[in-house]
Parts: structure tokens; C-alpha cells; sequence
């Protein structure tokens, strides 16, 4: 993780955003910029938040680990969202990983400034009012997901959400299959068990494997398999 401070830079990041309102200029000169690089960490179960992050660009792969020690994915962090917003709301220690998925730019502010500067703002507190919504809902979605749905439907919605972030930041909609023990541990579902259900999505003309990645092809089906859910 690289830190830097460059208010030029951060004011023009949160206006981009269109976040003027909810932080104002005091705030920006006192925010640092954090870049993370793929598979780096913003932050770990149990660890304590000293701050908030805005995620400005890029996207976040935000899990749980679960008892017997497997991973289960809850949703992907788009720009701009807030992360740590529930911890530093309730001082409650992280309850999943936030993980950089490619290179990814969050602003932070420390607790004193959000303290100093922003809890009297109310732009600011619609903004984590909205995120919190955001959280909630997903939340649900997933935990649907995870619970309800066989691992097609489940890795439907995974490629939709990836697909989705494309359309907004300009993400491949691709999936490298090196990763594929990574996504079928998120998902819930043995290696060979998803290595099936590419199988299938492949005859039926839904995915294409390209050098050692898959291509969606069939968007309209792709869809149709995750029932309306996404990840993102």
C-alpha cells in the first residue's frame, strides 16, 4: 500500500464523485490517498478502524471466513462507497476482508477528522446513510444466494457482478481460470463442481475459454441464470 498527499488530486477525486457536499474542503486537505494492489488488503477480521476509506476507483472484493475456515463472498465494492463505516460507527473490530481486486484508490480520513469536521454534516451522514442501506441490502442478497441458490445460479450472479463493474469502471469481463479454486471456495462449491458448471455454461453457449480465460458470450443468459442477483 502506497500513502500520499496530494489535495489537489483528493479534491478533485471527491468532486468527480460528486462528494463536494458531503466533504468539504477542510476535510480534503486533511485526507491522505491509499493505493493498494491486487489482492492487497484495506483491512482484516478483527482488526480495529482507525478511519474511513472512500473507494474513489477501482473495486473491492469484500468476504467473510467462515468457521471451518472456507471463505464465503459477500458483494464487490464499487466507487465511491464507504468502507468501515459500520466499525467506526459502533467501534466494532472488522467483521469480513476487504481486498483489492486490481489496482484500487480509497481516500481516508482519521476518526479525529471525521469527528472534527464531518459528523455535523449532513450530506456526510446521508452519504453513510446510504451506504449503510447499500450494505444491508447486499447483505440479504447474498446470504440469499449463498443459502438458497445451487452453485450455477451462484456463479452466474459472480460473472454478472464482474460484468456489471465493467459497464461502470471499464473492468474486463473476463475471468482468468487460475483463479478458479479462489472463486469456488468464495462460492461455496468444490473446484471440480464449478469446473462442471463452466462445462455446461460452455456448450450452452454462455462463456467462450480464450487462453486460459473465460469470455462471456451470452449476456442475456447469463442473466437469466442469476435470477436477477448480483454480487455488485
Amino acid at each position: 500500500m502506497k500513502k500520499r498527499h496530494d489535495t489537489g488530486e483528493i479534491r478533485a477525486l471527491i468532486e468527480g464523485h460528486g462528494l463536494g457536499e458531503a466533504f468539504g474542503r477542510e476535510t480534503a486537505e486533511r485526507m491522505e490517498l491509499r493505493v493498494y494492489d491486487d489482492g492487497e488488503f484495506v483491512c482484516k477480521m478483527g482488526e480495529r478502524t482507525d478511519g474511513l476509506y472512500v473507494l474513489v476507483s477501482g473495486k473491492l472484493k469484500i468476504y467473510t471466513l467462515l468457521p471451518s475456515g472456507k471463505s464465503m463472498l459477500l458483494r464487490f465494492g464499487k466507487a465511491p462507497s464507504l468502507i468501515g463505516d459500520v466499525e467506526w460507527t459502533g467501534r466494532y473490530p472488522v467483521k469480513n476482508n476487504v481486498e483489492a481486486v486490481g489496482e484500487c484508490t480509497l481516500l481516508f480520513a482519521s476518526r479525529e477528522v471525521i469527528m472534527e469536521l464531518q459528523a455535523q454534516r449532513p450530506a456526510f451522514l446521508w452519504f453513510m446513510i446510504e451506504n449503510l442501506s447499500y450494505k444491508l441490502h447486499t447483505f440479504g442478497n447474498a446470504t440469499a444466494m449463498n443459502v438458497l441458490y445451487p452453485v450455477e445460479n451462484r456463479f452466474a450472479s459472480y460473472l454478472l457482478s464482474l460484468h456489471e463493474l465493467r459497464d461502470r469502471q471499464g473492468a474486463a469481463d473476463e475471468i482468468r481460470t487460475s483463479t478458479l479454486t479462489e472463486t469456488a471456495e468464495m462460492l461455496g462449491a468444490s473446484y471440480r463442481h464449478l469446473n462442471r458448471v463452466i462445462a455446461r455454461f460452455v456448450d450452452e453457449g454462455v462463456l467462450a475459454r480464450r487462453r486460459g480465460r473465460l469470455v462471456i458470450m451470452d449476456e442475456e443468459k447469463l442473466r437469466a441464470l442469476a435470477g436477477g442477483h448480483s454480487y455488485a
